[in-house]
Parts: structure tokens; C-alpha cells; sequence
């Protein structure tokens, strides 16, 4: 897969922009990529029962601490809440894509069923599904685990893994191997710009192209071609 920073010197490539020539910044044409790659996937994944392709995936590593409700709610037995909301998800058949699937951070084996948070009230009081941990993200992107069995309290993180609408927020949380810290605490591995971006080889040129045309619609200029850190474009041929 190609990183981020490849991404936008390509579109300055295909566009004929300079750095140092134009007023369409590189952060501008990275907010466009991820806005294009969302919608890309939410027309492609949103509604078909299409396999999701691991390389659209990220996983993020959220600390947990013990609360007292879900959304006003006392009565579903032990709560955990995530210490920070997740990134916003894009909806993945049907479904909110920032809860692909949960685990324990120390991949030790526990099962853990995602549901909406709207049915949680209403899961654990079957005799053979009580003991079962569910977990759900409510409307303020915070992530809940809860179980009339109260062995998950002892669980201090879980690894998340999700498509995310920006994969930079996502890359905040990334999962280390060992300790585990808060994002806070977290020292990136390079510039997210520079790690892999979370889109297939296939759906490459398609983001790619939406990008340029939008970018072409926008300046509706001709080319400038002499690199003098002067926009001649603007001017109307």
C-alpha cells in the first residue's frame, strides 16, 4: 500500500502543482483524500455483503475504566467504558464500521459479541447468554462492555479493529506490541503521513481520481507551467 505522503505527491503530480506555486496546500488535498476514500467505501461496503478487505482495516488499542451506567442506564449488570471515544467509523453493511470486532488487548480468549447500543438493556437475562460480554459504542463514540459475569472487569484494555473515516485519528491509537500506554503517553513510530494508508491497490486510482477532478473543478485554471512561486494560473486565458 501506498503512504499518505505518496498519495498527495501524486495528485500534485497529475495536477501540475508546485509546492511553493499554488494555494492548494498538501493538508488540503489530505482531507480530500479522506473524505473521497469514506465515500468510495461507504457506496462500495455500506449496504452489500461484500468481504471487507484487510487492508481497509485499522486497529486501535482503548483503555477501559469501570462506570456505573450506559446512556442513564443501571440495570445491565458490570460496566466497563472506554477512557476515550473512538474515531468515527464509516458504516460498513449497514453497520457502524468503528466496531468491526473487539478483544482483550492481551489476546487472552474471551468472546466478546458486538450489539447496538439500543438493545444492551435488553441482553443478559437469558440463563445461557447472561455470562457473555457485549459490547457497544454509544451516540458520544465512547465504547462499553457489559456482562452480568464480572471477570471482564478485570480486563484494562481491548484492541478495536475498524475502518475509520480518518485513518490520521485512528493512527493515534494504533496498538503497540508489550505495555500498553494511553494515547496520551503514545510516541507515533514516524509521521502518520509516512506509514502505510489504509486503502487496497484497487480502490486507489478511483480515490485518486476524485481528488484531481474535484481539484481540477475548483481552480479552473490553466496550467503553469514556469515554477516562479507565482500562481500564473489565475489568470484567465
Amino acid at each position: 500500500m501506498a503512504t499518505k505522503r505518496e498519495l498527495i505527491f501524486t495528485v500534485m503530480e497529475g495536477l501540475k502543482i508546485q509546492s511553493d506555486d499554488t494555494d492548494v496546500s498538501q493538508e488540503l488535498i489530505s482531507s480530500l483524500i479522506d473524505a473521497a476514500r469514506a465515500t468510495t467505501l461507504k457506496q462500495m461496503y455500506g449496504n452489500k455483503d461484500w468481504n471487507l478487505p484487510i487492508e481497509l482495516r485499522q486497529e486501535v488499542c482503548i483503555e477501559l475504566a469501570p462506570a456505573d451506567s450506559v446512556d442513564g442506564a443501571t440495570c445491565l449488570g458490570k460496566i466497563l467504558r472506554s477512557t476515550e471515544r473512538l474515531p468515527k467509523g464509516i458504516s460498513i453493511k449497514g453497520g457502524d464500521g468503528a466496531l468491526l470486532r473487539v478483544k482483550r488487548y492481551d489476546r487472552q480468549a474471551t468472546q466478546i459479541n458486538i450489539v447496538p447500543v439500543e438493545r444492551l438493556p435488553m441482553i443478559g437475562h437469558n440463563t445461557f447468554t447472561a455470562n457473555m460480554v457485549y459490547a457497544a459504542v454509544d451516540v458520544d463514540r465512547y465504547l462499553y462492555l457489559v456482562s452480568a459475569n464480572k471477570k471482564h472487569m478485570f480486563m484494562e484494555a481491548v484492541r478495536v479493529d475498524g475502518v475509520y473515516e480518518s485513518p490520521e485519528l485512528a493512527a493515534e491509537l494504533k496498538c503497540k506490541d508489550g505495555i500498553f500506554t494511553s494515547a496520551s503517553a503514545k510516541v507515533p513510530d514516524c509521521e502518520p503521513w509516512d506509514e502505510e494508508y489504509p486503502l487496497e491497490l484497487a480502490l486507489q486510482d478511483i480515490v485518486l481520481g476524485v481528488v484531481m477532478k474535484g481539484l481540477a473543478t475548483r481552480l479552473q485554471l490553466p496550467e503553469d507551467n514556469i515554477n516562479d512561486s507565482e500562481d500564473k494560473r489565475q489568470e484567465k486565458a
